[in-house]
């Protein structure tokens, strides 16, 4: 085989290569596109909101089911779908407090409010332990629990406040 010919082969191989990664990148891309737009559209039940929303909404006469997550938190990536699954089979809207949007005054008021973190402090300073799940009527606490409490944990928290069959 000449050296021209072995040039162009190789020449042509280089194409097919830089073709097929280029391809795999578009395809990954698309697919991120996808997964990140439908998980958007399958957490329909959860509410992003924020502190003055929040303020709003425990002051109204129904019950209110409040999470404070944290984008970071492992837990709370996991517990989300949970929490969208229960709210969508007895049709409940759930609202998400995102803590590192507030303010520490925030923080701290939200903190001191509610029995399942008022108590908890690292170093002296206040936590709220992630994700946290509020079940609020006419502004006072009826219940609230820390971490990832599951699918059938939240079934079970609900049905014992009345709040689903």
């Amino acid at each position: 085989m000449s050296k021209n010919k072995k040039n162009s082969v190789k020449s042509n191989d280089s194409r097919l290569i830089n073709t097929l990664i280029i391809i795999g990148i578009v395809f990954l891309i698309g697919s991120l596109i996808i997964m990140f737009t439908n998980s958007d559209k399958n957490n329909n039940y959860i509410k992003e909101i924020n502190f003055k929303e929040y303020k709003d909404i425990i002051k109204d006469n129904g019950y209110s089911i409040i999470l404070l997550t944290s984008p970071t938190c492992s837990h709370c990536i996991t517990y989300k779908p949970f929490v969208n699954h229960v709210a969508k089979e007895n049709n409940l809207k759930v609202y998400n407090l995102d803590l590192t949007n507030l303010t520490y005054e925030e923080y701290i008021e939200l903190h001191d409010k509610y029995n399942a973190i008022k108590d908890k402090y690292n170093e002296g300073e206040p936590v709220i332990p992630t994700p946290t799940t509020l079940v609020v009527r006419n502004g006072e606490e009826v219940t609230s629990t820390s971490g990832d409490i599951g699918y059938n944990g939240l079934k079970e928290l609900l049905k014992s406040n009345n709040i689903i069959k």
